[in-house]
């Protein structure tokens, strides 16, 4: 009954390969979701300037402070 029947599943072989292939790539795009980002945002600390950019942007400093302390951060690189 089931041996010659070759409707949804594509024929014998290819519809478990495709199926196999699609939970693949469900699993590959869940492990890059919940691994991928984070990670890598982990791994990579904010230095001084990104730190003083942000606050900038934020608004919390302006344009003068910004300028004098991102002078000072460029004055203790070259020590």
């Amino acid at each position: 009954m089931f041996q010659d029947y070759d409707g949804m599943m594509f024929g014998h072989g290819w519809g478990m390969l495709l199926w196999l292939l699609l939970l693949l790539l469900v699993l590959w795009a869940f492990v890059r979701l919940l691994l991928g980002r984070d990670s890598s945002d982990r791994s990579r600390q904010k230095t001084a300037r990104d730190i003083l950019d942000e606050r900038f942007a934020s608004g919390e400093i302006d344009e003068d402070e910004y300028r004098n302390r991102l002078k000072v951060l460029k004055e203790e690189d070259r020590d």
